[in-house]
């Protein structure tokens, strides 16, 4: 898994994740809140609206005022439901709807921060990834260019192009090595596979440049950089790491 997906997923499971049960539970808050004020106001006015209707009821009208006891009654009983209808639909549903709004809003602008921040990290992680990824490819053509000027040596007809391109090849190998120290996670085994690597390489060049100038130099740093490249990967059979293929980068 490269570093771009894994600073991806721990985004996800870190940072997004939590704020989205956050929110969840936010949204709960609301719920709960429209289910305190319907439990601890309204059932209990609702309550004692009942309890009054059947007081009225019971109650025997006063002839002398035309039943003005019932009248009154009736009106607190109506007064009451308005009472209740307005906490139903302000103190219960309106808030709860106003809470999820504003909850809503919240999320909204906080998600898109989160995306915002998980696109520049990711971006940043990416552009260092394959930045590392291209220094590696160079420091592993330097060592190839640098063996190749060594094979090159003994041959007269390559020997004045080889031997000025040798130090800046060196240069540039451990430059691009420093870099990739300073700035990159890699591996001991991934060390040794761009060594391995340009090692492979170096052979057959240097084999090619052997047989065809007939040169004797070349072909004894055939012999070398074979060997050593035997010995690494006989060194590595029992761990880990492996050599990369020619055909791949290192």
């Amino acid at each position: 898994m490269s570093k771009c997906t894994e600073i991806g997923q721990w985004i996800h499971d870190q940072i997004e994740q939590p704020i989205e049960r956050f929110f969840e539970q936010a949204y709960e808050a609301c719920t709960e809140a429209r289910r305190w004020v319907e439990r601890e106001v309204r059932r209990p006015i609702e309550t004692w609206r009942q309890q009054q209707e059947e007081q009225c009821k019971k109650q025997e009208c006063v002839w002398l005022c035309l039943c003005c006891n019932k009248w009154v009654c009736t009106l607190i009983t109506v007064l009451v439901r308005v009472i209740e209808w307005v906490i139903e639909i302000v103190g219960e549903w309106l808030v709860e709807t106003v809470c999820r709004i504003i909850v809503t809003i919240v999320r909204v602008v906080v998600m898109i921060l989160v995306e915002i921040i998980k696109w520049v990290v990711i971006a940043i992680v990416c552009l260092v990834e394959a930045l590392c990824q291209a220094l590696i490819v160079l420091a592993a053509l330097a060592i190839l260019a640098a063996l190749l000027c060594i094979a090159a040596g003994p041959v007269p007809a390559l020997a004045p192009l080889a031997l000025p391109l040798l130090g800046p090849a060196v240069v540039a190998a451990v430059v691009a090595m420093g870099v990739i120290k300073l700035l990159c996670e890699v591996s001991w085994c991934r060390w040794i596979g761009i060594v391995g690597w340009a090692l492979k390489w170096a052979t057959l060049g240097a084999g090619l440049m052997g047989l065809w100038f007939v040169a004797v130099g070349s072909g004894l740093a055939m012999a070398v950089y074979g060997g050593i490249v035997s010995a690494l990967m006989l060194a590595l059979e029992s761990g880990s790491c492996r050599l990369p293929r020619m055909r791949a980068w290192p």
